[in-house]
């Protein structure tokens, strides 16, 4: 592990991005410290006419509700699957969805630097949730 810059003195749990998304979904901090600051965000808006649209905006880090990613407990209890479509030399991509409908869909987009770092989402679930 190598320190990165910041507060806290956390580390980057790793720059092999299998083990760094291990422990980044499943620690609220690390989740926190590398997220790339504004982040990016499309979300559906549930009540465009005459169907949902996406939406971009961009997040400060006082206006994201942190955890972004639920934990393993988490993917279990609401049944959900975990899966990394994409790791390139400096970018990744993790799609979390529930395994019976598109109620729950979260694409989350990774770039290397000192670390990996979360830089976009896209959430694309039909249902407004208050638990995550």
């Amino acid at each position: 592990m190598q320190q990165t810059a910041g507060s806290g003195g956390l580390k980057c749990p790793s720059r092999d991005f299998s083990k760094f998304i291990q422990a980044f979904s499943e620690n609220k901090d690390v989740q926190i410290k590398f997220t790339k600051y504004p982040l990016k965000e499309q979300v559906l808006d549930l009540n465009a006419e005459p169907e949902p649209k996406p939406v971009m905006r961009t997040l400060r880090r006082d206006q994201i509700s942190f955890p972004v990613m639920p934990g393993e407990a988490d993917r279990k209890k609401w049944n959900l699957i975990f899966r990394i479509d994409e790791i390139k030399s400096n970018r990744a991509k993790v799609n979390v969805m529930s395994d019976d409908s598109d109620s729950f869909v979260v694409d989350y987009f990774f770039v290397l630097d000192s670390c990996w770092y979360l830089k976009r989402m896209e959430d694309s679930s039909f249902v407004i949730r208050d638990d995550l």
